[in-house]
Order: structure tokens, then C-alpha cells, then sequence
């Protein structure tokens, strides 16, 4: 990718500050480690089991509590049949970055059979703050994945939102061994060029936050996005549109919600993502809270 479509240049590996690479394997009736490597001021946690599913859950974490204005790689991968569960300790915030934007870059690899849940904290871009995100997924036909994102605006002195500089988040959905381009999400909030006008008709429609949900997997076809649309209505964190389609066999459906808070946003992920595991896993709701 060049600095004119990312709209950052890239970073190359003595400007990452934080990097982690995660393969997991199903091994009998557990998903298990292969590769758990991290350095810089990113970590991973022990490796849990919250149910007996066999699912692995791997909970990111950054020491030092914030990004600034550098570069944070994570490269994961889902082998044959594996289910992994990956999710952050806590928010990730975003301060002033004056001179080069916080970048984080997420590849992942979802082999045959494989399924992957990515639900971390809200991301809360704080005053003057500059963040670029850019995730690659690349899945089998009949691999799965629940990719969430919730974005706030930070606390300002002067109790003002929006009073970041700019946000780009970025997802790319391709097929496995070259199977091409299935879609792309592409979303940038520059409250810095736009200014307040962001809580017009147009931009953020009077809310604050946005969330979004990326569901991959076979059983998105049929009447599924009709039960999303029933969980979202029923959940109401304000305005929601939700959109599906299939590609180079790899089948996708997108959630996108607009709230005025955090809490309404997290309430809608966890139900669509419940509602998820009980056409798929049969697991049962979320609670990362309780570990």
C-alpha cells in the first residue's frame, strides 16, 4: 500500500513501538498456541479458556496505557478448525500526536474451518490526536470471523467533542491464496478539517459515537441479516444500517450504529455477537468482566 491510499507511510521495523504475532492450532478438542510473540510496549496475557468450547482467549495489552504518534503492528492467525478470542485490557487511547499520526496495523489469517472474534475496548481519540488503522483480513470460504469497533470522542477541557484531529479506520477483506478483493470498509472523521459541522446532518446525524461490526462466514447468507436487524432494533443505540453481500466465496455482513455513548454501543456488539455464537458455536453472551 502506497502513503497516498493509506494516507501514512508505512512504518518500517525499527519504527514500530509495539509488535505482536499470535497463531493458534486446534489440537483435540482445544484451540492452542503456536506462536506468541510480542515486544515493545504491547504484550499478551496467559492464554485463558473462559468456557468448554475449546476456544482460546488472548487479552492485548499495553503497559503504558496510551498511543502517541507511532506505529503498532499485529499479525494474527487462525489455522485449521481454531477458534481464538482476541480482546484489549482496556480502552485504547489516543493523546496528541503533533508530529506523525498513531498507526496501528492488523493483519489476519483465517484458515479453513477457523473462527476469530475481535472485540476489543472502545478507542477514544483525545484533543489534537491523529490515528490511522488499517486492518487486513484474509479468510478461507468457510472460515468465520466478529470484528468490532467502537469510537469515542475523548474528555476535552472545555467540555467540546470532537476535538481530534483526525480518524481512518480501515478494513480490507480478501480471499485466501489470492482470491482477490471481497470488500472494504473505509471510514475517516477529520473533526480538524470539518469542525463541529460533525454533529450535522450528513456526518455523525447529532451522535457522538460510532461502532461498527464485520461478521464473516457462510452462515451470513439467508435470513441472518434479518435477525441482525431484529437484535439492533431491539438493542436501539440510535441510528444503524446494516449491509451484506458475498465475494470470491467469502461471505460478509457489516453493522454500522451511531449512539451517544459507549455503553449503547457495547450493549449492541454483545448482542449481535451472542446472537452469532448461537447460529454458530451454540457458546453462550460475552463477559469479558468477569476475568
Amino acid at each position: 500500500m502506497s502513503q497516498a491510499t493509506l494516507g501514512y507511510r508505512s512504518a518500517v521495523s525499527g519504527d514500530v513501538a509495539g509488535r505482536i504475532n499470535l497463531t493458534v492450532a486446534r489440537q483435540g478438542r482445544l484451540t492452542r498456541p503456536v506462536r506468541t510473540e510480542s515486544s515493545g510496549v504491547l504484550r499478551l496475557m496467559q492464554p485463558l479458556y473462559l468456557d468448554d468450547s475449546g476456544q482460546v482467549t488472548y487479552i492485548v495489552v499495553n503497559p503504558g496505557g496510551a498511543y502517541f504518534g507511532e506505529t503498532y503492528k499485529l499479525s494474527v492467525e487462525a489455522q485449521p478448525e481454531a477458534h481464538l478470542l482476541l480482546a484489549s485490557q482496556g480502552a485504547t487511547r489516543i493523546y496528541k500526536t503533533p508530529n506523525e499520526p498513531a498507526i496501528q496495523e492488523i493483519d489476519v489469517t483465517l484458515r479453513s474451518g477457523s473462527r476469530m472474534e475481535y472485540i476489543p475496548d472502545q478507542t477514544i481519540a483525545y484533543r489534537d490526536a491523529d490515528f490511522r488503522q488499517h486492518m487486513v483480513i484474509t479468510a478461507a470460504p468457510d472460515a468465520q470471523g466478529f470484528f468490532a469497533e467502537d469510537v469515542t470522542p475523548g474528555w476535552d477541557p472545555g467540555d467540546t467533542n470532537f476535538t481530534y484531529a483526525g480518524m481512518h479506520l480501515r478494513i480490507d477483506v480478501r480471499g485466501e491464496e489470492g482470491g482477490g478483493l471481497v470488500c472494504r470498509d473505509n471510514v475517516r472523521i477529520q473533526p480538524g478539517l470539518v469542525g463541529h459541522a460533525l454533529e450535522g446532518i450528513g456526518y455523525l446525524e447529532g451522535y457522538t459515537h460510532m461502532g461498527s461490526i464485520l461478521i464473516l462466514g457462510q452462515h451470513t447468507i439467508g435470513n441472518y441479516a434479518d435477525m441482525v436487524r431484529d437484535t439492533v432494533d431491539t438493542v436501539g443505540p440510535g441510528k444503524v444500517g446494516v449491509t451484506h453481500g458475498s465475494r470470491h466465496g467469502v461471505s460478509w455482513l457489516m453493522v454500522r450504529a451511531l449512539a451517544e455513548s459507549t455503553d449503547a454501543l457495547n450493549a449492541m456488539i454483545l448482542a449481535v455477537n451472542e446472537l452469532d455464537r448461537s447460529v454458530t458455536t451454540g457458546q453462550s453472551r460475552l463477559d469479558l468482566r468477569r476475568y
